[in-house]
C-alpha cells in the first residue's frame, strides 16, 4: 500500500527540515512533500524579475500530484497554501493554515496599523542594506522565543543571507495582489480547512484568522496555549492534535 502523500510549505527564512518535528509527531505511513520556496533550502534561486509567489506557487504545483491531497502552510507559506487552494481547487483535499500573515485581509484596522508599526524599522533596515540588524528585528517579532544569542551559527547565517528576500512577497501579503479577497473566492473555498495560531503571537494574526475564517465554510481554528509564531517547531504535538480528522480527507 502506497504512502499518503502531504504537502508542506514552511515559513520564510525557512525550509523543509522545519516540518520534522511536526512530521514526527504525526507519525503513519505520510509520505511528505516538503516544498521549499524560493531562494530557500533546495530550491531555486529566487528570480527578482518575477512575483515571489508566482514562482512559489509554480515550484509547489510541480511538486504536488495532480490528484488532490492536504496541503499545510506555516506563516506566508500559509497564504502560498490558501492561494494554491483558491486558484487549484482540484489539486488541495483539505487546507491546514498555521499562523497566516496574510495583512492585506485586515487593512485599515487597528492590527494592521500595529503590524505596520512594529515591522517599519526592519522594513528601513533591509531597504538600506543592514541585513544583519534587520534578521534580529525580524526575529524578535517571528522567531520561536530563543535569544539571537542562543540560535547556532549556521542557523544565523542561513537566515541572514535570505533576510533581503523577505519583502519580495509583500505583493501577495500586503497588496493581494492576486485578488484572493476579492468576494466569493474564500467562500468557494469546499474542502476542510483549519486555522491554528500561537497563544502568544502577534495579535494581528488571530485578527487575521478571524477576519478569513468568518468567510469561509467548514472552518476551525485552534489556539496552541503557551505558543509563538513558531507553533508547529515549538509545539509540534499540539499542531498534530488540532488537524485529526481534517487532514486526510476526501476533497468534497
Amino acid at each position: 500500500m502506497s504512502k499518503a502523500p502531504l504537502a508542506l510549505i514552511h515559513c520564510g527564512l525557512g525550509r523543509a527540515s522545519n516540518w520534522r518535528p511536526f512530521l514526527n509527531a504525526l507519525g503513519g505511513d505520510i509520505s511528505p512533500l516538503s516544498i521549499e520556496l524560493p531562494g530557500h533550502g533546495l530550491a531555486e534561486d529566487y528570480d527578482e524579475t518575477r512575483d515571489f509567489s508566482d514562482q512559489a506557487v509554480e515550484i509547489a504545483l510541480d511538486e504536488m500530484p495532480s490528484t488532490p491531497v492536504p496541503l499545510i502552510g506555516h506563516s506566508v507559506g500559509a497564504v502560498v497554501a490558501l492561494r494554491i487552494a483558491i486558484e487549484r481547487p482540484y489539486r488541495v483535499s483539505s487546507l491546514v493554515l498555521i499562523e497566516p500573515v496574510f495583512f492585506a485581509a485586515v487593512k485599515g484596522r487597528w492590527a494592521h496599523d500595529k503590524i505596520s508599526r512594529d515591522l517599519a524599522s526592519f522594513g528601513n533596515k533591509v531597504s538600506a542594506g543592514e541585513y544583519a540588524t534587520a534578521v534580529k528585528e525580524f526575529h524578535k517579532i517571528w522567531g520561536d522565543g530563543r535569544a539571537w544569542s542562543d540560535i547556532s551559527m549556521e542557523e544565523r547565517t542561513y537566515m541572514t543571507s535570505r533576510i533581503g528576500i523577505v519583502p519580495a512577497a509583500n505583493p501577495l501579503l500586503w497588496d493581494d495582489r492576486v485578488n484572493l479577497l476579492r468576494d466569493g473566492r474564500l467562500e468557494g473555498l469546499e474542502v476542510p480547512v483549519t486555522f491554528i495560531d500561537g497563544e502568544n503571537t502577534h495579535p494581528v494574526v488571530p485578527e487575521i484568522i478571524s477576519t478569513i475564517g468568518d468567510r469561509i465554510p467548514n472552518a476551525e481554528w485552534v489556539s496552541v496555549k503557551g505558543a509563538g509564531h513558531m507553533v508547529p517547531i515549538t509545539h509540534p504535538e499540539q499542531v498534530v492534535k488540532a488537524v485529526e480528522g481534517r487532514l486526510f480527507v476526501e476533497a468534497t
